[in-house]
């Protein structure tokens, strides 16, 4: 799969055995066994990666059914309806994503180059200075309040936690990267 977006975090969450991104339930898995921690990690990354005119729309069942799917080859997907699924025949526009982890024992080049073929949203200082950004004076905000450095094709962002990146702040990283798709 070729990703639209790859976020760069600074810790892995635990994976069950045999686990694989693309598969079904991989994020019901990974939320399972990690908790409330990454299903906040999951939802902003699903807000990010939906291109709906309106993500809260239906209760947000748009972004809910990509956060559901985050890590599948398939940009839709379709579910039997049910009392507890009653959105699954919505179908929505998204970005495909992939998340990196950012080792810290890893030396990343002083002059990070990475490819213009999808964004790279480096989330949180940690994976920032993980990857050797220490100057983000090359990089132009992206809101008033400097939280959002940007540079095509990288935005460094808060880490993926609504105390740090808040709703206000997610969606104008969803527009900026809707407007810019590459």
């Amino acid at each position: 799969m070729n990703p639209d977006i790859i976020f760069y975090l600074p810790t892995p969450p635990a994976l069950p055995e045999h686990w694989q991104a693309t598969h079904v339930d991989a994020v019901t898995q990974l939320v399972a066994l990690n908790g409330n921690h990454w299903r906040k990690i999951v939802t902003i990354m699903a807000k990010i990666c939906c291109l709906e005119h309106d993500i809260n729309a239906n209760k947000g069942a748009c972004w809910k059914l990509i956060r559901d799917n985050l890590f599948s080859e398939s940009a839709e997907r379709h579910q039997p309806k049910t009392d507890k699924n009653i959105n699954s025949d919505i179908k929505t526009s998204r970005l495909r994503c992939q998340l990196r982890i950012v080792k810290a024992d890893v030396h990343y080049s002083d002059d990070l180059k990475l490819p213009s073929v999808c964004w790279h949203i480096i989330c949180g200082k940690e994976a920032q200075l993980r990857m050797g950004i220490t100057d983000p004076r090359q990089y132009s905000s992206l809101d008033d309040q400097q939280k959002i450095q940007r540079q095509p094709p990288v935005l460094m962002t808060p880490y993926l936690d609504y105390r740090q990146y808040s709703n206000a702040l997610i969606e104008l990283t969803r527009q900026h990267i809707a407007a810019t798709k590459h």
